[in-house]
């Protein structure tokens, strides 16, 4: 079984950060933090894929996929952009 107390701990954090980019809908911060976290993690989580553009021509997309991101990983990430955002008051 998983603790509990990663949940406060990683909604905590969240909030903190989301306090500081208020204009942000919740779903923008989400993204915004994968896209961050893949960027630094040599990739992790991006899927690439083929879709079909307006005009029916094949093309390159990806997405993120953090499914099997464990917790832990998530929180350490989310307290070093923390400390990142206090270091540049």
């Amino acid at each position: 079984m998983r603790e509990k107390a990663r949940i406060e701990r990683n909604m905590s954090l969240l909030q903190k950060i989301w306090e500081k980019q208020p204009d942000l809908r919740f779903n923008q911060l989400i993204s915004n933090l994968q896209e961050m976290y893949s960027a630094q993690q040599d990739g992790y989580g991006r899927r690439k894929m083929k879709e079909m553009d307006m005009f029916g021509k094949e093309v390159e997309s990806a997405y993120l996929d953090f499914f099997f991101l464990e917790d832990d990983k998530w929180e350490a990430f989310l307290q070093a952009v923390i400390d990142k955002m206090e270091k540049q008051k």
